[in-house]
Formats: C-alpha cells, structure tokens, sequence
C-alpha cells in the first residue's frame, strides 16, 4: 500500500477519464467521493469535449478540460504545468498521459501497478480490471484508496437539470409526437461496438408483443446518428399497424436532452453502452443485455440502478440471440408494475 498523504495540503486536484461516455459516468462516483474528502479542493475532470453539454453544471466539478482541444504534447504539458495541480488520479490508463504528469512534476500521481510505465505513478493500485471481479465503478473508488482510508464505497451521482432544459425537451419532442409527460419507454439498440448486441429481430419481436398490451406507451428509439440505418431496419420490419407509438429519436438529441428523455421514462431497454449508464445513474428502470465472459460482462459494466434486470444467453459464451422476445417482454411487465 502507497504512503497515505496529508489531506491538508491537497487543494488542486485532477481527475483524468479521456474515453468513451460509459466510462466517464463510471468515474462520477469517484469524484464525488474526492469531493467529500476533499470539500475544499478544487476538482477538474480531464475528459473528451463531446461530454461538455452532459458535464457543464456537474454539482462536484470546478472545471473541465477537454483533451481534444489541446492536441500536441506541447499544449498539454503547457496546460497542465500552468494549474499546479497538487494530485492526479489517472483513471484510464495512459502512457502519454502518464508521462506527462511525471514531467509536469505533479507531486501525488495515482494509477494502476499493472502497466510497464506504473512507476511513473508514485501511488499505485494493483488490480487486474480485465477479471472483472468487481464494477468499474469500484475499480474506479479503489483508485483513490491509495491516498486515503476514508473512502466509502458508495456510488453516488449528482446530475440536475432545470424545468426551462425540460420544457425545451418537450418543446422539441411535440415534432416527432411524443409527450414527456406521459408514458414512453426507450430502446436504444445500438452501442457503437462497445458490446456484443441482441439481435434486431429479437428487438422486433419484441415490440411486436409490447405495443398491443401496453398501446397507451410510446416506444422512443434512441441513437447517434451513424446508427440511424440500423433503426431504419428495425422500423420496417416492424407490421406497420404496431409502428403507430415508435418515435425515431435517432440522432435527434444531445446528451443533456438524452438524460432528460431516460430520466422520464418508464423504462429503458439496452446493449451495455454508455446511455445505459446514464440510465443507471439515474435509478430508472432498465432491462439490459449482456454477454457472460470477460472483460464485458455485467459483474463489470452492469447499470448502477437497483431496479435493473439484466439478461444474459443461457450458455457460457453463448449468442445474445439466446434472450428471447419473450423474456423481455416479461421483465418490462414485472417492472412496469413496480
């Protein structure tokens, strides 16, 4: 275990995540974690620019730093040399990254023991994540145990938006008929290759069961723009009598306006990808669907919502095509009574 520090002397404090949306709504429990330690240090988030509308007004967040937007090693060293930063927590592994906190001279560098370039981090933490034996969420809160002892294992989320954000949502959404205030649900059937997806036609099937018992709830179809021909597949092949509740949403929204549409939904339906997470960090109700192996299992990546019903194939390395319509129709009943 790495020397405890002197939490008296910790005032500038950055935390790095530079990869996709998932993982950095994975990490927002350890800054909020940082945040009660540390009340009075300021917090920046080094992060991707496409997370700024979704982060901007983050309770526990001082500042945010956008990577992209600083794209030599020279600006970042720059950068970075100019906040005197008294403590790094490099959550995503980064060679260049690493290198540049050791040559910035930031005094507490906190990441991983299992890489080759780890002694440049003089706090470490030694664990494997591809086991999967914990959440990444966990995996994410262990980081800062190299530090102190008083972390809590707790994952707390502190995202917010006004009624004048939720108005303009709605506003926007009378285009595509579908009124915020009443009941919906939302597929959002792609992820981007981050995961392995059940198949459209089970999706299909699926819709095909709920929309004639549950024809008073729209079905919001949800996804970047670059999936907007997979939704387009998943609408045709849906009889156009049970068309008449989906609402394509596909590229439609920004990530603020995506929290807002799953923060009043009845229930969210989903691959293991970001806005799952978002999702999680909301407590919605959430049927996901994951595979059974390492590293991408849902003992990792699962949805941090205590009303989550995951679904997995039947065998060990086994085709998501084994979850059935049937299935999901079930646990979107049991839910939707809840």
């Amino acid at each position: 275990m790495s020397e405890k520090i002197d939490k008296s002397t910790i005032r500038n404090i950055l935390v790095t995540r530079t990869d996709k949306l998932g993982d950095v709504i994975l990490t927002l429990p350890l800054i909020s974690e940082i945040r009660r330690i540390f009340p009075n240090a300021r917090i920046s988030f080094l992060i991707q620019s496409f997370l700024k509308e979704l982060l901007e007004d983050y309770e526990d967040l001082d500042e945010l730093i956008f990577i992209d937007k600083y794209p030599t090693c020279g600006e970042r060293y720059d950068l970075i040399k100019s906040k005197s930063f008294d403590m790094v927590i490099n959550v995503f592994p980064d060679y260049e990254l690493a290198t540049l906190f050791f040559t910035a001279d930031i005094k507490h560098r906190v990441g991983t023991g299992y890489r080759w370039y780890s002694f440049l981090y003089n706090h470490k933490v030694k664990e494997h994540r591809k086991f999967c034996d914990k959440h990444e969420a966990q995996y994410n809160l262990n980081l800062l145990k190299a530090v102190t002892d008083e972390v809590k294992d707790e994952f707390i989320y502190k995202f917010r938006y006004t009624p004048l954000e939720k108005e303009s949502l709605s506003v926007k959404l009378r285009k595509y008929n579908l009124d915020i205030n009443s009941g919906y649900i939302i597929i959002h059937p792609g992820s981007r290759s981050s995961a392995r997806d059940i198949p459209l036609s089970t999706l299909t099937e699926f819709i095909e069961l709920f929309t004639p018992e549950y024809h008073n709830f729209a079905i919001a179809l949800t996804g970047v723009k670059d999936e907007s021909g997979m939704i387009g597949i998943l609408i045709n092949s849906i009889e156009k009598e049970k068309r008449v509740r989906l609402v394509n949403l596909c590229g439609v929204l920004g990530l603020k306006e995506l929290l807002i549409l799953i923060d009043n939904s009845a229930l969210f339906i989903s691959n293991s990808t970001g806005p799952i997470h978002i999702a999680g960090a909301m407590k919605k109700k959430i049927i996901g669907f994951y595979p059974n192996e390492a590293p991408v299992n849902d003992k990792r990546w699962g949805p941090l919502s205590p009303d989550a019903v995951i679904l997995n194939p039947k065998t060990s390395g086994g085709s998501m095509s084994e979850i059935t319509p049937r299935e999901i129709f079930d646990k979107a009943v049991l839910l939707l009574k809840k």
